[in-house]
């Protein structure tokens, strides 16, 4: 086999999936979720300022950066370039202005791809969940980041 055609992902790689990070307290303040609301231009009034309830997207305060927001130890750079290619959002229930959450970040699964627009190129897919203290799930990410070398790109044909 040569070089190029072993594999990026080694057993290292491998043993990161599934692995919980330590537990990360947030909370979404009613200036943060406010805030998202004006960027969005979001007057739906489920989400007023007097209902106290945040907008399941105000979530994306807390939010780490998918490409480079989250500690290496966690998701692991195999190759120098990154762009987020999916993110998927799913909310168990509403949540208030000021309500301690608490997030934990996962590896999912890690696969190489051939080819392609990038070349050869690995796929890092990382969760995220956000629980009450009492261990209530509210809310979920989930996210794929493409990692590439720009050197190694492949020609278009």
């Amino acid at each position: 086999m040569e070089a190029s055609d072993e594999s990026l992902i080694t057993d290292a790689h491998r043993a990161r999936i599934g692995v919980l990070s330590e537990p990360f307290p947030c909370v979404i303040s009613a200036v943060d979720a406010q805030h998202v609301r004006d960027v969005l231009l979001d007057a739906d009034p489920r989400y007023a300022d007097d209902t106290g309830t945040a907008a399941p997207y105000a979530l994306s305060i807390l939010e780490p950066r998918p490409i480079g927001g989250l500690p290496p130890h966690i998701i692991p750079r195999i190759l120098p370039g990154g762009v987020l290619t999916q993110s998927e959002w799913t909310w168990h229930r509403d949540f208030k202005y000021g309500e301690p959450l608490i997030a934990r970040h996962q590896v999912v699964d890690i696969r190489e791809r051939l080819g392609g627009r990038f070349g050869r190129s690995v796929l890092v897919i990382a969760k995220t969940e956000y629980r009450t203290s009492a261990g209530e799930l509210v809310a979920e990410t989930a996210h794929t980041v493409t990692q590439f070398d720009p050197s190694g790109r492949g020609t278009q044909e």
